[in-house]
C-alpha cells in the first residue's frame, strides 16, 4: 500500500479546528439543499429548465429572473460548500498536528 504524506496545517490552525469547520459546511450544505429544494417546487423542475423557459420569454420576466438568480447563487454556493467540504475531509486525513499547537 502506497504511503500517504502527512501535511502540518499553518500556524493558528489546529487539528482539533478541521471537525467544527466541516460541521459548519455541512449545515451550509443542508440549508442550501434547502434552499434549491424550495426553488424546485416551486418553479418545476431544475434551474436549466426554469431557466430555459424564461429565455423563451415563457412567465413573467419580473420576479421570475430574480427567483433565477437567487437559485443559481444557491447552486453555485452549494459546489464550492461541497469543495470546502472535500477539502477539510482531505486535511483531517492529511495532516499531522503541529508540534506548537
Amino acid at each position: 500500500m502506497p504511503e500517504v504524506a502527512q501535511y502540518t496545517l499553518p500556524p493558528g490552525i489546529s487539528q482539533n479546528m478541521l471537525p467544527q469547520l466541516l460541521k459548519g459546511e455541512l449545515s451550509r450544505e443542508v440549508l442550501l439543499q434547502g434552499i434549491i429544494r424550495r426553488f424546485e417546487q416551486r418553479c418545476g423542475g431544475s434551474l436549466e429548465e426554469f431557466e430555459a423557459r424564461l429565455a423563451r420569454g415563457e412567465g413573467p420576466e419580473h420576479p421570475h429572473w430574480e427567483d433565477s438568480i437567487e437559485w443559481r447563487n444557491a447552486v453555485e454556493s452549494l459546489q464550492r460548500t461541497q469543495m470546502i467540504r472535500s477539502l477539510l475531509q482531505w486535511l483531517q486525513h492529511s495532516t499531522v498536528p503541529s508540534p506548537i499547537s
